[in-house]
């Protein structure tokens, strides 16, 4: 049987409240693109369907569809609040993407965000896994041909698909290796500039963590809670044309099973008659106060 809906509706508009004033908070601007695209091999998900003989896909996943429409590249800081289709269900998201920052800044930047989201939603345990894409095509020299093995052993996490391939155990040991590591420091420069300058007792180095989307070039991360089972949020580092950029995505409705809601603290409850509450309720509106009308 299906939730409460207006229920859910209320929960996730508080949600999304919050994420939208920490967006803001640090000068993202919304954006808004259409629910229906044309079909391109570059676009993620979204339900495909067919009209006038071309075929279009209905809410496709929004970084890919921001490379798409981004015909001339340049700097940009945005936020969305969308929802994406993989088929007939969707799932609703709020995410950022910063597009044309500097190495180590760019990624901390965001990382930031998703660590201040969070914080402004009450929810403070999490964690952050960070891993890499380029350690790992390092490590495949050689053996690229193993590559989707080897990528599909990580997503399952069962190193078993990988002592069955025919490489050398020297390899095996230096794939073990990265399967398994997780802690602070890696001797990986990048990766290691980056926990240390976010400073957060939350934040691991985690190689064993794989994003392997067709636009991710090096640096990628999964936010978990221990009270569920799987990422409530997810990003990753690629490029648009030569600028570097770096988002991630939150998952709504994980968020709506950790959030417990925030009293605002700020809003006023205007009574008395009529006329004088809804007078009093528009000048402090005016004035940037949020208020409740009760009569």
């Amino acid at each position: 049987m299906r939730k409460d809906l207006f229920s859910e509706s209320e929960r996730l508009a508080d949600i999304t409240k919050y994420l939208r004033r920490n967006f803001e908070f640090w000068g993202y601007k919304e954006i808004f693109l259409p629910s229906v695209e044309e079909y391109k091999e570059s676009l993620r998900e979204g339900l495909k369907i067919a009209y006038n003989n071309q075929f279009y896909l209905v809410k496709p996943d929004i970084t890919s569809q921001i490379l798409a429409n981004l015909k001339v590249p340049k700097r940009m800081k945005v936020y969305y609040i969308s929802e994406v289709l993989g088929d007939i269900r969707g799932k609703w998201q709020a995410g950022v993407e910063f597009i044309g920052g500097e190495d180590i800044s760019l990624q901390v930047e965001v990382l930031s965000i998703a660590i201040t989201s969070l914080e402004s939603l009450g929810i403070e345990e999490f964690y952050i896994d960070i891993g890499s894409l380029a350690v790992w095509r390092n490590a495949l020299n050689g053996i690229e041909e193993f590559k989707e093995e080897i990528f599909g052993a990580l997503r399952k996490r069962n190193f078993g698909i990988i002592e069955s391939l025919p490489i050398s155990e020297e390899k095996k040991e230096e794939l073990w290796y990265l399967f398994n590591f997780r802690g602070k420091k890696s001797g990986v420069e990048k990766i290691d500039k980056i926990v240390e300058a976010l400073g957060d007792e939350r934040v691991f180095i985690d190689f064993g963590t794989i994003r392997p989307l067709p636009y991710y070039d090096d640096i990628i991360f999964e936010i978990y809670s221990p009270r569920l089972g799987y990422p409530i949020g997810a990003g990753g580092e690629y490029s648009v044309g030569n600028l570097k950029a770096f988002g991630f995505a939150f998952d709504l409705k994980a968020l709506s099973k950790l959030y417990k809601g925030r009293l605002d603290k700020r809003r006023k409850i205007v009574g008395g008659g009529t006329n004088k509450a809804y007078k009093l309720a528009r000048e402090l509106v005016k004035l940037g106060i949020p208020v409740e009308v009760r009569l």
